[in-house]
């Protein structure tokens, strides 16, 4: 008896990937949601280190820094704190609480520290020789100032009425203020109207804001990658059919 031999069928071919327009711009999405993930990340890491670096009461400090003038005060001319937002607190949720400390110099001569509304600080100190810092760096605390002549104060710095924070004493000040939205002078005098001003000064701030944002960076960077990485992800992984297989053999497939 023979047996004839029943030739065997080829295995069909693996249905090859193809790469098309549609999946290189997937690609190249889904990147672009990942590198935006990336600097979010950089970003909230950053923001997290930084909320790490305050002292021991909250805040963000700088200085202190020695100013010396030998006029009858030191200002600040104009300190603008945009409130633009939902409520009337955005502004102290933005910058939160501000702390000046300074110190005297001058043995026996206390010293004065006022914060108010800039135009009537501006008009207080028109006829008062004066230095008005005109640049702050914070790292390193430095001031930069220029001279503003005038004469002697023709009343004493405490009493103003517009101050809506301030101190005087001798030694060592604290002027605690909880930012509020507007246009706001700062002013170091001596309490006694007295010319040559001389302290260590250092500012600090708490800055609530910098948590919140890296928190929401970092939420935000998480949601971008995973994003991205499933569009490339998907742009490698979907199978299209190759050229020339026809319907019913993709039919036969599922069966």
């Amino acid at each position: 008896m023979t047996t004839t031999p029943i030739p065997s069928t080829p295995a069909p071919a693996p249905a090859r990937r193809t790469w098309n327009g549609w999946r290189t711009l997937l690609v190249i999405a889904g990147a672009l949601f990942a590198l935006c993930g990336m600097i979010l990340l950089a970003i909230g890491g950053i923001g997290l280190w930084a909320h790490q670096q305050r002292d021991g009461d909250g805040y963000f400090s700088a200085g202190p820094e020695r100013v010396s003038t030998t006029t009858f005060a030191v200002s600040v001319p104009s300190l603008d704190v945009d409130g633009t937002g939902p409520d009337a607190v955005y502004a102290h949720d933005l910058l939160g609480d501000v702390r000046i400390q300074l110190k005297s110099m001058n043995a026996g001569v206390p010293v004065f520290i006022g914060i108010g509304p800039a135009d009537q600080v501006a008009t207080y100190l028109a006829d008062i020789g004066h230095q008005e810092v005109t640049d702050l760096d914070v790292d390193p605390f430095k001031l930069t100032t220029t001279r503003r002549s005038g004469g002697r104060p023709a009343a004493l710095p405490a009493t103003q009425s517009f101050w809506v924070a301030s101190d005087a004493g001798d030694g060592s000040r604290t002027l605690n203020w909880k930012a509020t939205e507007g246009d706001w002078a700062v002013v170091v005098m001596n309490a006694d109207g007295s010319p040559g001003v001389d302290v260590d000064l250092s500012v600090g701030a708490t800055l609530p804001a910098i948590r919140a944002i890296s928190i929401g960076a970092l939420i935000g960077s998480g949601v971008l990658l995973t994003i991205g990485t499933a569009m490339i992800v998907a742009a490698f992984a979907t199978r299209r059919s190759a050229p020339g297989r026809r319907r019913g053999d993709q039919e036969a497939d599922w069966r």
